[in-house]
């Protein structure tokens, strides 16, 4: 099952009832979202073929999950770029169509105009005119979207088992965001919960939920929701749910989005030492998931895929992938997961430093940065080089070094740069908490 055959199945049995309702910008039925998903999807055939890819470049809106979910019905790849690094997206992701909205095309185009490749189609999803679809439905293996960062490959029975997994501890009728569909949890609360379960989803914006969390949900009922345990409103989101509307989750892309709030969901979580062994309860290790909802691996990173999605745990009973987190962790006798390795960096989230990190030299390889704390609160960033490139001794660092001072303020106690693949993982490389030495 897809998430586009479940968007048909919910406007035949419900067509008049609210799917999505975007506060300040209206509502769509699920018969108006299924009517537009096909028009867009319509058009998407007229020029790109399944598999292809589309990039979408629509703000947080009705129009951005009609596009998403056009892309899906249409088989192509979606890619939900977010507005931060949509040069560098792109230019991985390679897609063949852009969509955009009606007043938002002439600044698209000159927005593409200035990257490397050229002659993408752009597509105003709020432009195409209603037409039927007859759906050649894809395998629930093939690659529905591509999250990024890191271009992690998500398919279609990733996105459903997700959606299934979040529904089991999001009981309230109406579930509620605030984050972006680009955003990996936004997505899962978005479009594929409400798609997945029938439950109509609320979704505002960041700051104008902010602004008044209490006033905005008074008038939606019993709603929930899900958020990552780093978000840094946390407490402020969490006061404005009634008791136990609000869960505080452990968040991955490579997972799809959702690992546990507490206990797994429908996956299973080992924590694991050196030389692949499982660690008992209570002692730390690597964070390890396997389930129905771990992707497939990075796009066009095959080693990279090979290393973080297709480990053994020794003497496992029941040979299987898992997925290697990178974040070091703790399960407790009654199997409750404690996240213990992904904690502030020197007052800054550790995601937020390697994304700056990431970017700041073409020769850094993507999703291969690593920032940890060491004593008193030091911050360390470790890189690893594009394979078959050697930049100038001390011009990454030095990049690396004036992009995390421009954009957060932070002086790095040390850049280590590493060459392709040698950069450490796992529990083994630290001591005492304190980093990698």
């Amino acid at each position: 099952m897809t998430l586009s055959k479940l968007l048909a199945a919910r406007a035949a049995a419900a067509a008049g009832e609210p799917a999505m309702t975007w506060p300040g910008a209206g509502t769509l039925t699920w018969a108006e979202l299924d009517r537009r998903v096909s028009a867009v999807a319509a058009a998407l055939r007229r020029v790109a073929e399944p598999g292809q890819r589309a990039a979408i470049l629509v703000a947080p809106s009705p129009g951005y999950v009609v596009a998403f979910l056009g892309v899906l019905r249409a088989g192509l790849v979606a890619i939900p770029a977010g507005p931060d690094r949509r040069a560098r997206v792109l230019a991985d992701a390679e897609p063949s169509v852009v969509l955009a909205t009606a007043a938002t095309v002439t600044a698209t185009r000159q927005f593409l105009s200035t990257l490397d490749t050229c002659g993408h189609r752009v597509l105003a999803v709020d432009a195409v005119p209603d037409a039927p679809f007859t759906e050649d439905a894809p395998a629930p293996d093939d690659v529905a979207y591509l999250q990024y960062t890191g271009g992690v490959m998500v398919t279609h029975a990733n996105i459903v088992a997700n959606a299934r997994q979040a529904a089991q501890v999001l009981e309230q009728p109406v579930v509620v965001t605030w984050l972006p569909p680009s955003d990996p949890l936004g997505l899962l609360l978005g479009v594929a919960v409400p798609v997945v379960t029938g439950r109509p989803a609320v979704l505002f914006g960041r700051r104008e939920f902010l602004a008044g969390p209490v006033r905005a949900l008074a008038a939606l009922g019993p709603a929930g929701t899900l958020a990552g345990n780093d978000d840094p409103d946390l407490d402020r989101l969490r006061a404005a749910f009634a008791p136990g509307a609000l869960r505080a989750c452990y968040v991955r892309a490579e997972a799809t989005a959702l690992v546990s709030c507490g206990r797994p969901i429908g996956q299973s979580v080992a924590i694991v030492g050196p030389g692949g062994r499982r660690r008992p309860p209570g002692v730390a290790g690597e964070i390890w998931v396997s389930g129905p909802n771990v992707a497939r691996g990075y796009w066009h990173r095959p080693v990279e895929s090979a290393r973080v999605f297709c480990a053994f745990v020794a003497g496992d009973d029941e040979p299987r992938w898992w997925l290697r987190t990178g974040d070091l962790g703790v399960l407790d006798e009654a199997g409750e997961l404690v996240v213990t390795g992904r904690g502030l960096v020197a007052g800054h989230h550790p995601q937020d430093l390697e994304t700056t990190a990431e970017e700041a030299h073409p020769a850094i390889r993507p999703n291969a940065a690593a920032a940890f704390a060491i004593a008193g609160q030091q911050a360390v960033v470790v890189l690893e080089l594009v394979d078959g490139v050697v930049p100038p001794r001390g011009e990454v660092e030095r990049a690396v070094r004036h992009a995390v001072s421009a954009r957060h303020g932070l002086a790095l106690r040390r850049v280590v740069v590493l060459p392709a693949g040698e950069a450490p993982r796992g529990p083994e490389y630290f001591r005492d908490g304190d980093g990698l030495w």
